[in-house]
């Protein structure tokens, strides 16, 4: 049903835009057909892909024009909604005060803010942000810092470059603990040694550990779960994991059961076998939290959103998740939810900077 209401909405995008164009330019031309044929580019790319092709530029090119379409429908939406507020002014009012935008010179402007957009929105997924907090418990006798990372979304255009970005991070912070909340592989990367090679260059003390997101489910999840193992993480699959004075509790995403892969185990029952009397940090994609699990656990860490990647997006996406993104408390239960590291589609991010965090687990008992 997703690639159905994905290609739908993606193929009209492209008609949109080749009507634009053609009533821009009066083009009649069979070029237009190649447009159309780039409706199907994204299901290429995903088929050569699984086949084990690694072609970075034409997956980048795939992935830029995804975001061209898109950015160029958003824009050019507020042209039409315009021209069809002057309309409607004309009809009650008998007189138009404000002018109408040529076809041409809609289509050059729409094109110059779109192609601006994404060269800065492709620069800011090189600015990462790297937050830090520290939060003090009585359960904790033996102070921890904790790296975490999500929605790394490694594949042929997330790369060594996206893995090296944690490096530095990690090497400097140096960490007792890794967590990847998901999204680490989004594409066919099994055979990507460089990447499991850089991944395992982090060893911290304590160990680390994974979650399954949705996109591990969209590219055959057992090469993805293979890959994590590969890369040093414990795969935590509703599943829990003591080491000192933290307990973590991992779900998986709920894509498993969309698939018909797994049936999760409901979390309030995960909550039970848990030892409350260590510091809880639980474990989820996506940021949907059950009221009824507030002051179950310590620390919440989750991704999945992307904060939006487009800036007011995030306004939406409050009302769907516990947020968009960023650090909140709940009673006594803490909340972090990523922006990522990568990104799931066209590498563009617009007012939703990548960021990974560093948590510092400190005794309040002292």
């Amino acid at each position: 049903m997703f690639l159905i209401i994905f290609f739908s909405v993606y193929g009209f995008m492209h008609l949109y835009f080749i009507k634009k164009l053609k009533s821009a330019f009066n083009i009649r031309s069979k070029f237009l057909y190649l447009i159309l044929i780039m409706t199907l580019s994204p299901a290429f790319y995903r088929y050569y892909d699984k086949l084990g092709y690694d072609n970075y530029y034409m997956s980048l090119f795939i992935l830029l024009w995804m975001g061209f379409i898109m950015l160029f429908f958003l824009y050019y939406l507020f042209i039409d909604i315009y021209h069809f507020i002057l309309k409607i002014s004309e009809k009650m009012l008998k007189h138009n005060p404000l002018p109408y935008i040529s076809s041409s010179k809609s289509f050059i402007f729409i094109t110059v803010l779109t192609l601006s957009s994404m060269a800065y929105g492709y620069y800011e997924t090189l600015n990462l942000k790297v937050y830090k907090f520290e939060i003090y418990s009585d359960k904790i006798k033996r102070d921890v810092k904790i790296l975490h990372i999500s929605d790394l979304h490694l594949n042929q255009v997330m790369r060594e470059d996206k893995i090296n970005l944690i490096l530095d991070v990690y090497n400097k912070e140096k960490p007792d603990i890794v967590i990847s909340t998901g999204d680490l592989v989004d594409g066919y990367v099994l055979n990507k040694e460089s990447y499991i090679n850089l991944l395992n260059q982090m060893n911290p003390p304590l160990g680390k550990y994974a979650i399954l997101g949705n996109h591990e489910y969209y590219n055959n999840v057992n090469q993805a779960i293979e890959f994590t193992k590969k890369a040093g993480f414990t795969v935590l699959r509703d599943g829990i994991f003591s080491i000192q004075d933290l307990a973590f509790v991992g779900v998986d995403d709920e894509e498993a059961e969309k698939f018909k892969l797994r049936k999760l185990i409901p979390e309030k029952e995960l909550f039970k076998s848990v030892d409350d009397s260590k510091f809880i940090i639980f474990l989820k994609h996506q940021p949907k939290l059950d009221n009824g699990l507030i002051g179950k656990f310590d620390l919440m860490l989750a991704g999945h959103t992307h904060g939006g990647v487009l800036w007011p997006v995030k306004f939406i996406l409050r009302k769907i998740f516990i947020t968009d993104a960023g650090f909140l408390k709940i009673n006594n239960s803490y909340i972090f939810v990523s922006r990522g590291i990568g990104t799931g589609g066209p590498p563009i991010r617009i007012g939703c900077p990548p960021d990974m965090a560093i948590f510092y687990i400190k005794s309040s008992s002292r």
